[in-house]
């Protein structure tokens, strides 16, 4: 019995070599672990649905991206699994499935049944028993049975029973995700499970295998990636949000009012220290100096020297008049600079409140149309609504 068995062995790897060189190298920096899917066995159910339901499977746990999947095509290349465990002369428990597996020079293989009950009230129905076997460790990793009313349910069934199947294994074995997100604000959830939000506070550690990432935000698409997160790896993500018309109205409508606030606002900003330059400009050149006829200090000065008119100008009405130039100005000067810093912050405040109305111009739905011309050509029109 020994040597038989070696031969089988021997069999085994000899055909899983030539699969494997079929199937394509596989990258020395890649570090998944190998995963062999056997053939499900049939009970009380066609031969071809069981296979059906292994393709299936073997599909999902490839689309896990966290075990590098050996498919049961390959498998039956080389024994029927009946017959690998008579040959091998054990039983279908954890002991004969490594056998199994370090013959097929896997970690992990996954076996099970899909069965088909009959009952006279109920009907038939459909159940998938599936197990994830350690070779190394001959032990069980993980299991899953779903039980259904249909065939196609059960076919429906399969990557749920997979995320159950590798749901303990794959949370040892898990990375981390950077995602980044187009809108502010929005609701991160992994697997349903709410996560934060963006933008997001670094990295997200995640199990391995496959993540369902949804990003919400009222007023625009939800966002939905199944991202497969490889084992100790870190995985960048994007997360483009779409907005839906109502909210592009409604963007737009708001920040257009606001652009337009924005820039009366910058204006009277301007105007209004424009004008408290002026005015104060205007104050400057009415008080003067001592060598500057026709000023109030000049006027002043010839007071206080005991000179009241000259030239035939009352210098007492004269520096009376442009005292009072001097002090309306003055006061222009500030009101104007006030309305000027006041509405200088306004400006700010609107230019920091509101957004860019043309942000989403890209997601305007537009019609086109086209009409002959004599020539035998076609002018094409489009708008936008």
């Amino acid at each position: 019995m020994r040597s038989l068995k070696s031969w089988v062995v021997g069999l085994l790897l000899g055909s899983f070599a030539a699969s494997a060189a079929a199937e394509g190298p596989i990258s020395s920096g890649d570090a998944r672990p190998r995963l062999a899917v056997l053939d499900l066995a049939p009970a009380g159910v066609s031969p071809s649905l069981a296979a059906a339901v292994t393709g299936v499977l073997g599909n999902e746990l490839d689309r896990l991206g966290a075990f590098r999947v050996m498919t049961s095509d390959a498998i039956r290349a080389m024994l029927a699994l009946e017959h690998q465990k008579q040959m091998l002369g054990c039983s279908a428990d954890a002991a004969c499935l490594a056998e199994i597996g370090g013959a097929l020079g896997v970690e992990y293989l996954v076996s099970g049944r899909v069965a088909s009950l009959k009952d006279a009230h109920a009907g038939a129905t459909f159940t998938l028993d599936l197990t994830l076997s350690a070779v190394r460790k001959a032990q069980r990793e993980g299991s899953a049975i779903e039980v259904t009313r249909s065939e196609a349910e059960l076919v429906g069934a399969v990557p749920r029973a997979v995320a159950k199947l590798t749901g303990k294994l794959l949370e040892t074995r898990g990375g981390k995700l950077v995602l980044a997100v187009s809108e502010l604000g929005a609701l991160v959830k992994v697997d349903e499970m709410v996560r934060g939000t963006s933008p997001l506070d670094g990295a997200l550690t995640l199990g391995g295998g496959l993540r369902s990432v949804t990003v919400e935000k009222e007023g625009f698409v939800t966002w939905q990636k199944e991202i497969p997160i490889p084992s100790g790896r870190l995985v960048e993500e994007r997360a483009n949000l779409v907005p839906s018309p109502d909210f592009i109205r409604q963007y737009e409508g708001r920040n257009k009012k606001l652009r337009l606030l924005a820039w009366v606002a910058s204006g009277a900003a301007v105007a209004g220290i424009a004008g408290a330059v002026a005015f104060q400009a205007r104050a400057s050149h009415a008080y003067g100096d001592v060598a500057s006829p026709d000023t109030f200090v000049y006027c002043q000065q010839k007071l206080l020297a005991g000179v009241t008119r000259g030239d035939g100008i009352d210098y007492r009405a004269r520096a009376s008049d442009l005292k009072s130039q001097v002090d309306t100005s003055q006061t222009l000067s500030y009101v104007a600079g006030g309305v000027g810093a006041a509405s200088l912050a306004a400006a700010v405040v609107l230019w920091i409140v509101g957004e860019d109305p043309g942000r989403y111009s890209r997601y305007h739905e537009s019609t086109g149309a086209s009409m002959p011309v004599p020539s035998g050509a076609h002018a094409s029109l489009s708008w936008e609504f």
